[in-house]
């Protein structure tokens, strides 16, 4: 897969987490950070004149959490790409950030290369879900 060049905002709660990745994502030459937050109310100001191709959300932050910001930005910047990295990997969970139009989610234990490789499939127009049960797309129907 040829590296398409993404720019990238950040929401997590964890400064320490926040801060790694963005450290991480460093080394990916096409990749760049344009924002970070501690919480979805500063991303969102943050990103208003600047929009980025790809946002990544955690799901549990103060103030606005992830769903509401997905939501939110999914209503209004349609172009922008939605992934949310989380804890969390159960199966009704991620099939519920499906149906609000997210389009993909990756668990923070994932490795560094994953998250890039995902960042390019959403960057791409695809859509990147981990699929915990044969018929998981098939339970959506």
């Amino acid at each position: 897969m040829e590296l398409q060049p993404l720019t990238l905002a950040i929401a997590d709660d964890h400064t320490l987490f926040r801060k790694g990745v963005i450290e991480i994502l460093k080394g990916f030459e096409e990749i760049t950070v344009t924002s970070d937050a501690g919480n979805g109310v500063e991303l969102l100001e943050k990103i208003e004149n600047n929009l980025p191709d790809i946002i990544m959300l955690d799901l549990e932050m103060p103030d606005m959490d992830g769903i509401a910001v997905a939501r939110y930005v999914l209503s209004k910047y349609a172009k922008v790409k939605i992934l949310v990295v989380s804890m969390y990997g159960e199966e009704e969970l991620v099939r519920k950030l499906l149906d609000e139009g997210v389009h993909g989610y990756l668990l923070k234990s994932a490795d560094p290369e994953e998250l890039r490789d995902v960042l390019q499939l959403l960057r791409c127009g695809k859509k990147h879900y981990p699929v915990f049960s044969p018929n998981f797309f098939a339970a959506r129907n």
